[in-house]
């Protein structure tokens, strides 16, 4: 290739571009996260668009009430939605450059990273039947059904309306 050939410039740079698209094509087909619980109870894939791909329960996943059951999958499930989101986003600043007007413009679609939350104070994960009675709002005082409304002898009907003058038509109602 000759020094100034803008041709041959233009043909290497657009090969380079042609690769890179290639790798971040492979990197946005492939790209998935898992993440697991810490005690094992539940684990979670997602594939490049953040669909759930495959959720696993363990047998510590039975040990806890069911609220709290869904929340940690819903935990799970969002921490591996970001860990793929910076995987194909990594995949395009190749393409783009770390620090390009693109790469921000994705950035702002990521997903925040979510501040690590562990149980609520006092909470265990094990389910515990009291604990989960202390949570409930308390029940109203029992009271009694009203008692049926008593009828004094036979139904009352309306009276018939008293017929009208003779107004010309022959009803016989």
């Amino acid at each position: 290739m000759p020094p100034g050939d803008p041709l041959a410039a233009f043909t290497v740079e657009l090969e380079e571009i042609r690769a890179k698209a290639a790798a971040a094509q492979e990197t946005l087909r492939s790209a998935s996260a898992s993440v697991q619980s810490p005690d094992g109870a539940v684990s979670v894939t997602v594939g490049p668009s953040g669909v759930l791909q495959d959720l696993r329960f363990g047998p510590r996943a039975y040990e806890r009430p069911p609220q709290a059951l869904s929340g940690l999958v819903l935990q799970l499930i969002g921490k591996a939605q970001q860990k793929v989101s910076a995987q194909v986003a990594d995949a395009f600043s190749g393409m783009v450059g770390e620090s390009s007007a693109a790469r921000e413009l994705l950035d702002e679609f990521l997903p925040a990273p979510e501040p690590e939350a562990g149980p609520p104070p006092g909470k265990s994960d094990v389910f515990m039947p009291e604990q989960e009675a202390e949570e409930r709002p308390p029940r109203p005082p029992h009271r009694p059904p009203p008692p049926p409304p008593q009828q004094q002898g036979p139904p009352r009907r309306r009276p018939r309306p008293a017929p009208d003058e003779d107004d010309g038509e022959s009803n016989p109602w």
